[in-house]
C-alpha cells in the first residue's frame, strides 16, 4: 500500500519488526514470506543472514508476523484476545536471549540458530523497544482490511490508521454514511 509506506519507518530495532509484519501487505497484496525460496530471500535482505527455510520454519514465521499484527491491535484500543499474547510467546520461546554486560550496560544477543535466531531478534526488539517507551507507539492500522504496521510519532500517540489520507478517511466516510442511513432510516415515511 503506496500510501502507508510514507510515514516514517518505526525507531531502532523495531523498524525489523515493522518490516517484518508489513512482508504480507493485506488484503490482496504481495506475501513476501509466501514460500520458503521467498521466505529466505526476504530474511537475507533483512538481516543479512543466509537461513534454510523448511516449511514447518514457514509456518511458523507466518503465525508469529499474524500473531504480532494481532497484539498490535491493542495499541490502537482495540480488545485483544489475551490467548494472542500467549500464542506469541511460545511462538517466541524457541529463540533464548542471552545478556551481554559491559561497564556501559547491557543487550540482549540471539543465543540460537536458524529461524529462532530471526525469532530472537523480534523478541530482543520487543525488549529494548518496551524499556525506551516506543513500544505502546508501535500499531497496527485499525482497518480490517489494511492492518499495516506503523509507528505513532503524533503528539497525543492517539494515531490509529496507518494514513488519515487512505484508510481514516475511508473509515470516517463509512461511519458517515452509516449514520445518514439509521437517520433516514428513523424518519416517518
Amino acid at each position: 500500500m503506496a500510501t502507508t509506506q510514507a510515514r516514517e519507518p518505526a525507531p531502532g530495532s523495531l523498524q525489523l519488526v515493522q518490516k517484518f509484519i508489513n512482508s504480507n501487505e493485506m488484503p490482496d497484496g504481495v506475501d513476501e514470506l509466501r514460500t520458503t525460496s521467498l521466505a529466505a530471500q526476504w530474511l537475507h535482505a533483512a538481516t543479512g543472514a543466509d537461513l534454510a527455510i523448511s516449511a514447518r520454519d514457514l509456518d511458523r514465521l507466518i503465525a508469529t508476523r499474524e500473531a504480532l499484527r494481532d497484539l498490535l491491535e491493542a495499541h490502537s484500543g482495540e480488545n485483544v484476545d489475551p490467548d494472542v499474547a500467549v500464542r506469541l510467546q511460545k511462538l517466541l520461546g524457541h529463540a533464548p536471549l542471552l545478556p551481554i554486560v559491559s561497564a556501559k550496560g547491557a543487550t540482549l544477543a540471539v543465543d540460537c540458530q536458524g529461524v529462532d535466531s530471526f525469532l530472537g531478534l523480534i523478541s530482543a526488539a520487543i525488549v529494548e523497544a518496551t524499556l525506551m517507551g516506543t513500544w505502546e507507539r508501535f500499531k497496527v492500522c485499525r482497518s480490517d482490511i489494511c492492518r499495516w504496521a506503523f509507528y505513532d510519532r503524533s503528539k497525543n500517540g492517539r494515531s490509529c490508521w496507518c494514513s488519515m489520507r487512505a484508510c481514516g478517511s475511508r473509515d470516517k466516510a463509512r461511519s458517515y454514511r452509516a449514520r445518514q442511513r439509521a437517520g433516514a432510516a428513523q424518519q416517518p415515511g
